[in-house]
């Protein structure tokens, strides 16, 4: 108990330094190339803070399909982790961020952005609806993802602002090396802190999409966690935006599209009548606030944590267990 507790700690920790560095590094790699805060976050820092998601999924559908009798527990896992995280961000990390510093999305931007999310949120919840994710559903749900990152290249949130031009050959490839290297080490620190976490609730009399959700969604959300919170220290409020709303799409596309492309997936009905249906009416009033004025006010964003809290409350007094 005291060897987890301590892993789960210092794993944190270290997340949070190896998040200042990703960070630093790529603020210096946007300004040299001139790109927006909001393009390196929707692309490259979402991917790289959704690999502890995109591993999960990799390892434990190759292990539902090393033994399909795993598959309905392995599938409510992972797949709760995933939606889990999902919710936690958008709903939780996205507010408490806002309340910290400022949520800020350009108006223009809304649809490329939150468009994006509530598309990806959507078109998991069609295919999930029969109670199954196929591998050809998987494999719709990648091609749609790399549809959105061609998307994003060309429209006007790659756009360049004024390139400083200040790294030299070697500054580039230290700053690329370096953000590699944490985003290596901060998945296999994650997936440590998965494990600890494992196995101080493995006892607990909860389901695989309720542990998922709860305890492996939120451990698995510390990249995004840290990163943003960071990041709108820095006064970069669009890379932290990016980052979380990005996420919420590299996620479900990638995450679940590559896990089912590779084992496909039996969806417990709980995620199809209650998760994703609140991660979905959730993300349009995100689109709404931010509709409003651009940014989240501090009184928006308590009232989605409230609903966060809401979430977790009747998750658990009403869906206890998967049916």
């Amino acid at each position: 108990m005291l060897i987890e507790s301590l892993t789960i700690l210092i794993g944190f920790i270290i997340i949070l330094l190896l998040a200042s560095m990703i960070i630093k590094n790529s603020i210096e790699l946007a300004n040299h190339y001139g790109f927006s805060g909001t393009f390196i976050g929707l692309t490259v820092l979402s991917i790289g803070t959704s690999i502890p998601e995109i591993m999960t999924h990799i390892i434990g559908s190759i292990n539902i399909v090393k033994d399909p009798s795993t598959l309905n527990t392995l599938s409510g896992l992972l797949i709760g982790t995933n939606i889990g995280s999902d919710i936690f961000q958008q709903n939780f990390v996205l507010p408490v961020v806002g309340l910290v510093g400022a949520i800020i999305v350009i108006r223009k931007n809304l649809l490329s952005e939150m468009g994006g999310l509530i598309a990806a949120s959507l078109l998991v919840w069609v295919f999930s609806l029969g109670g199954f994710i196929s591998r050809l559903e998987g494999a719709i749900m990648l091609l749609a993802y790399v549809g959105y990152l061609v998307y994003l290249k060309k429209s006007k949130i790659s756009e360049q602002f004024k390139a400083t031009n200040h790294l030299s050959k070697k500054g580039i490839f230290w700053a690329l090396s370096l953000i590699g290297f944490s985003f290596i080490i901060m998945a296999v620190v994650a997936d440590e802190v998965l494990d600890a976490s494992t196995v101080l609730v493995a006892t607990l009399p909860i389901s695989a999409s309720f542990f998922g959700v709860i305890i492996l969604g939120i451990a698995s959300a510390l990249p995004e966690l840290t990163t943003s919170l960071i990041a709108i220290l820095k006064k970069r409020g669009s890379i932290s935006a990016g980052i979380l709303i990005g996420s919420n799409i590299t996620n479900p596309l990638f995450g679940i599209g590559l896990g089912a492309l590779i084992s496909t997936y039996a969806v417990p009905n709980v995620v199809v009548l209650y998760d994703l249906p609140v991660k979905i009416i959730t993300a349009f009033v995100i689109l709404f606030f931010l509709l409003r004025n651009e940014k989240l006010n501090k009184w928006e964003a308590v009232v989605l944590i409230a609903l966060f809290i809401a979430y977790v409350i009747v998750r658990q007094i009403y869906f206890p267990i998967d049916f």
